[in-house]
């Protein structure tokens, strides 16, 4: 038995009912997990009506936004408490399907019977803006078969983790509070002696961004203006750490010259994004870390 824990913000509620009324069919299931990171009132309400229609759903109402990496360790604490041997992690916007739970757990079986050590496995992401399954072009991929791929991150939705690593990698890295959780958490895994695993036959439709823009043949992704500021922030506060691919730092600090340049000129809300990313590249440098709100301090 497994618990799945869902991370949510003002989540699209429909897409959220579907994705517990998924989760909810598996056999495997032992307890859907949602931690809201809402300031929205409106979604306890809504939040009670979802409860009223499965026992099998507990809700943490955080009524703050507390971070990515917050809200999955209290996830993860409560299943450990529960002494679980997985759980799986979602975010808002992916799509579930009925097969997922069952594919992940037989491809970590067979990662286990091969004795590849493993500290978590995800399914291959298939983006729906641009309708293609998601691969990185750099990060090396080592195929152990036709339907295991030895990585160096996967995403956080969908990751089925070995509950008992936590002893040695440790939990989410709440100090970056949203973007690198994900990554940083598995080059942490890999320097502990773990691997990390795509199950290729474990398709998860997924929404990386918000949108797409296209600057000079460029295709690139568009979020939240304030999300830069965590980009730049903890990219600079990542590549000071030993552990980190080089691969990693070098696309990335590299990168942050054109996304200046890119999000400077030819996205909406110029001057915010703007502001955001120097402000974040202000941050990393002074190691400010936690919420953009925490800055101001």
């Amino acid at each position: 038995m497994i618990n799945a824990i869902i991370i949510t913000y003002n989540p699209d509620l429909n897409i959220l009912k579907k994705n517990i009324l998924t989760l909810s069919t598996s056999k495997k299931i032992n307890e859907i997990i949602i931690i809201d990171n809402s300031d929205n009132a409106d979604n306890s309400i809504e939040f009670s009506k979802i409860n009223n229609t499965t026992n099998r759903v507990k809700f943490f109402i955080l009524k703050e936004n507390k971070g990515i990496a917050f809200a999955q360790n209290i996830g993860l604490k409560y299943s450990v408490k529960s002494g679980l041997e997985y759980a799986i992690l979602f975010d808002q916007d992916s799509f579930i399907s009925s097969d997922l739970i069952n594919l992940l757990l037989i491809g970590i079986k067979e990662c286990n019977e091969l004795n590849i050590k493993i500290a978590a496995v995800g399914p291959r992401p298939y983006d729906i803006l641009e309708k293609r399954k998601s691969k990185s072009i750099i990060q090396k991929e080592n195929i152990i078969n036709k339907n295991i791929t030895v990585c160096s991150q996967i995403i956080a939705s969908g990751k089925l983790i070995n509950l008992s690593c936590l002893n040695t990698v440790g939990l989410m890295d709440e100090d970056l509070f949203i973007d690198g959780v994900d990554h940083e958490w598995c080059w942490r895994a890999k320097r502990k002696g773990y691997n990390v695993a795509i199950i290729e036959n474990a398709i998860m439709q997924h929404t990386l961004g918000d949108s797409r823009g296209n600057f000079l043949g460029l295709t690139y992704k568009i979020g939240a203006p304030v999300r830069l500021y965590y980009q730049f922030r903890n990219i600079i506060i990542l590549s000071r750490r030993n552990y980190v691919p080089s691969y990693w730092k070098m696309r990335n600090l590299l990168g942050m010259i054109f996304r200046f340049i890119i999000f400077s000129c030819s996205t909406n809300e110029k001057k915010t994004r703007r502001k955001y990313m120097i402000k974040g590249l202000i941050d990393g440098l002074k190691n400010k870390k936690g919420s953009v709100k925490n800055s101001n301090k």
